[in-house]
């Protein structure tokens, strides 16, 4: 699979292409009906499947409250690839990209750049300056450039719509299980082992903590799964948020792995979340905050005996 990281990457008489649009952060349910909806189309008219992406994602560029992305680019790129998808494209989404109207958009993007002939995308798809364009205008605008347009109905769940959006506001209400059953894979967090405060190692629990780079509106004490290069399967208690306990003000995610004892400063580990604990607490004492722990650990274990992981 080839990836482009802008359009500039993108050589002079592109194939003639059936594109999908989107953020695909996450890859939940509905993402993989455009995916395979893509594919399809591509082999019946012989075309070349491409997926149309951003990076950084509009919500990342204009900063918008409570955002997070629920996947990296590399996940992102080697699910769509399992798929059969051919291309993806990584659009920057700066200043410029963002005031490009929707005439702009099909005429130099989707036609001069990428030779589209078929566009999939959610009923709800949205695109241009000020996200004026809509369905209508991409099939009614599409059709004198050759382009055909197939939309793909929003997939509902018990009445309720799927998206990333909705994804997030389950993982910020500690519904981890609900969010996890609509994801390609489990909501995860990775970054590299740093010395921390050591407060963990006092109490009885030395934790790993993570280096994050934003902040992440997710707040409790969580089962989680631990992934290293080359090893065996590893679980424990993930605290994420600002350590109420002690004060804390910038977030922080940190991890008891359970009967583990190596140094692994400076590696990078994955930190799968299976289920919410509790929220965080502010405790009176170290002493009511180890008696927590303790019960934090037994319930942690008491789940994964139920589930024969132990």
């Amino acid at each position: 699979m080839k990836i482009f990281n802008s359009l500039d990457d993108i050589p002079d008489n592109h194939g003639p292409s059936s594109i999908t649009i989107g953020n695909f952060d996450g890859l939940h349910i509905g993402h993989i009906e455009l995916l395979k909806n893509t594919i399809a189309l591509a082999k019946k008219n012989n075309t070349i499947p491409v997926v149309l992406t951003f990076s950084p994602m509009p919500e990342e560029y204009f900063q918008n409250t409570y955002f997070f992305r629920l996947m990296n680019n590399t996940e992102k790129s080697d699910f769509i690839k399992d798929y059969g998808i051919e291309e993806v494209i990584l659009i920057p989404f700066n200043e410029e990209f963002s005031k490009m109207d929707e005439k702009k958009f099909i005429d130099e993007v989707l036609v001069k750049k990428l030779n589209a002939k078929h566009i999939i995308v959610g009923n709800d798809f949205r695109f241009g300056h000020k996200r004026i364009g809509n369905v209508k205008f991409l099939e009614s605008y599409g059709h004198d450039k050759d382009i055909k347009v197939t939309t793909v109905n929003l997939i509902e769940i018990s009445g309720k719509k799927i998206s990333s959006t909705s994804i997030r506001k389950l993982l910020i209400s500690g519904k981890i299980l609900e969010a996890n059953h609509l994801l390609r894979k489990p909501f995860s967090i990775q970054g590299k082992i740093i010395h921390g405060e050591k407060l963990g190692r006092e109490l009885g629990y030395p934790t790993a903590n993570i280096e994050i780079y934003k902040s992440y509106p997710i707040n409790g004490i969580f089962l989680v799964e631990v992934l290293r290069e080359n090893s065996d399967k590893l679980y424990g208690l993930a605290s994420i948020g600002n350590k109420p306990t002690f004060s804390g003000t910038n977030d922080v995610l940190e991890v008891f792995i359970f009967n583990f004892k190596l140094d692994i400063y400076g590696e990078t580990i994955k930190v799968v979340f299976l289920e919410k604990i509790r929220d965080q607490i502010k405790f009176n004492t170290k002493e009511e905050l180890i008696d927590q722990m303790k019960n934090d650990h037994n319930i942690a274990l008491n789940i994964l005996r139920n589930k024969n992981e132990l």
